[in-house]
């Protein structure tokens, strides 16, 4: 942005990306190739595509801050050294073009492979309901002969423990927890999910959404505030931070509009959005009001299932007994953020104890076997990578979408299962070149660049690391290519 007349500053204006190095580095690039005709460039930097945004952010501009702009270079330095020669080795070695490594996607591929074979292996298990109460029994020193021939005669259904407490809204959505609600709740893959976002975004729905922060600014509690007071009452509203300082923001309304309020919104002013843009933009609304709601005061009972029985082998019988224990909201005491997102509330029919015998029609037991971890969904492997601080969220779909395309991955039923290729690809990479595709590998190089951003650390030393990995790679593949073309050069 640049006045001729009052020969003003120019500003790169960009909204900050969900780990800031991306923006700056944008900008700097943008103010490298304006160097020439101006020599005075700015930044600018702000979370929403809204008038008010962009004028605070011309209120607030700076120079751009070079330690974050190495910290981006180490990243894509780190991405392209350590990914881009991994391909190479794997184009080579399998003869395919459509195969690719890199220092995040290979880890999460290797934990596909493993969940699966948790989720594959099979465990006696009971489910047992009475009328809207659920429970389930792993049955830990029982074998599947046994299991069949399990005859259950009553269960007994406890109340150990009441209580009044205060239940606490959760905070608004980072980019990890729409990817895995949305997956869940409305079965978006995460690409769907961050292309709708990014489309919304765009027209200043809602603020930016690669973000791994809660962080709500006063702008944003004065949309709940202004929602929640004309809705519920003022008594409703309990304004929350959620996370002190930073840069970043949580997902969020930029408009106290919800999703009915957003249609007739984008009637009156010809913006095109589809039945997924609200389902979506739903999410987003109900989890930030609820948010900067009061909490909910109510009930919960601690139950006991114990389900009392007999096995029998052959002319023997013998005792069985197996229990668990599971808490559930009997009652809202006083309301909160309940009234945007409804909690479930379960009537007993019983005080203290119920006897309840097995051909009762209001019980249900069925006797099964069932793994004690699911197949990855994407959702939930995004969640993991935020839990093991691999990756950051404008990377988030892109990892789960190349497992995808590469084929190493395959999506059924919303659940995602590896392929005889990729765990080829990945044994393969696991026996010549772990220490570059470990876990602690890739969260360690975070760190350093976190560093970098820091100014604690200097960039050209960590990047030097990354040549001397490559080397030692290249060497022992060499090695590798020479012995294994003696035997049997075309056997994968």
């Amino acid at each position: 942005v640049y006045d001729f007349e009052t020969e003003t500053h120019n500003f790169i204006a960009n909204n900050i990306l969900c780990h800031n190095t991306e923006g700056e580095k944008i900008a700097w690039d943008v103010g490298v190739n304006l160097y020439p005709y101006r020599d005075i460039v700015k930044r600018l930097e702000f979370h929403e595509v809204t008038k008010k945004a962009f004028l605070e952010a011309l209120k607030e501009y700076r120079n751009i801050n070079l330690n974050l702009v190495k910290a981006q270079i180490v990243r894509r330095i780190a991405d392209r050294f350590i990914g881009f020669a991994l391909s190479n080795l794997l184009k080579e070695k399998f003869h395919e073009e459509n195969i690719s490594a890199g220092r995040v996607q290979t880890p999460v591929l290797g934990w596909v492979i493993e969940r699966d074979k948790e989720a594959r292996k099979k465990y006696p298990y009971l489910k047992i309901s009475y009328k809207d109460l659920n429970f389930g029994i792993f049955l830990e020193n029982i074998n599947n002969r046994e299991l069949k021939n399990l005859d259950i005669q009553k269960v007994i259904l406890k109340v150990i423990k009441e209580e009044i407490l205060e239940k606490n809204p959760l905070p608004p959505y980072t980019t990890s927890e729409i990817l895995k609600d949305a997956s869940e709740k409305l079965k978006f893959s995460a690409d769907k999910t961050m292309k709708l976002l990014q489309e919304m975004f765009e027209l200043g729905i809602h603020t930016y959404h690669r973000t791994d922060s809660t962080r709500v600014s006063s702008a944003g509690i004065n949309v709940a505030r202004e929602y929640i007071f004309e809705k519920f009452g003022q008594e409703y509203f309990k304004g929350r931070t959620w996370q002190e300082g930073g840069a970043h923001e949580c997902i969020r309304p930029t408009r106290p509009l919800d999703v009915e309020a957003l249609k007739e919104f984008a009637l009156l002013n010809n913006i095109k959005l589809t039945k997924d843009h609200y389902r979506l933009y739903d999410l987003i609304f109900k989890r930030f009001v609820a948010s900067q709601m009061r909490e909910v005061v109510l009930k919960e009972a601690n139950i006991l299932c114990k389900v009392i029985g007999t096995i029998k082998k052959k002319k023997e019988e013998r005792p069985f007994e197996a229990s668990i224990e599971k808490v559930f909201t009997t009652e809202i005491i006083k309301e909160g953020f309940n009234k945007i997102i409804p909690l479930k509330v379960y009537a007993l029919d019983f005080k203290d104890e119920k006897v309840i015998d097995s051909h009762n029609p209001d019980l249900k037991i069925e006797k099964t076997k069932v793994s004690k971890v699911l197949p990855f969904t994407q959702g939930t492997l995004i969640e993991e990578m935020k839990k093991r601080k691999i990756g950051r969220p404008s990377t988030y779909a892109q990892i789960v979408q190349t497992l995808l395309k590469r084929g190493y991955v395959i999506e059924i039923k919303n659940f995602l299962y590896p392929t005889k290729r990729g765990k080829e690809v990945y044994e393969f990479l696991k026996k010549n070149f772990e220490k570059w595709i470990s876990e602690e590998f890739t969260r360690r190089l975070e760190e350093m660049m976190d560093q970098v951003e820091e100014g604690k650390v200097d960039y050209q030393e960590i990047i030097k690391t990354f040549l001397e990995v490559i080397e030692e790679a290249k060497k022992l593949a060499d090695s590798k290519w020479e012995n294994e073309s003696k035997l049997d050069n075309n056997h994968l």
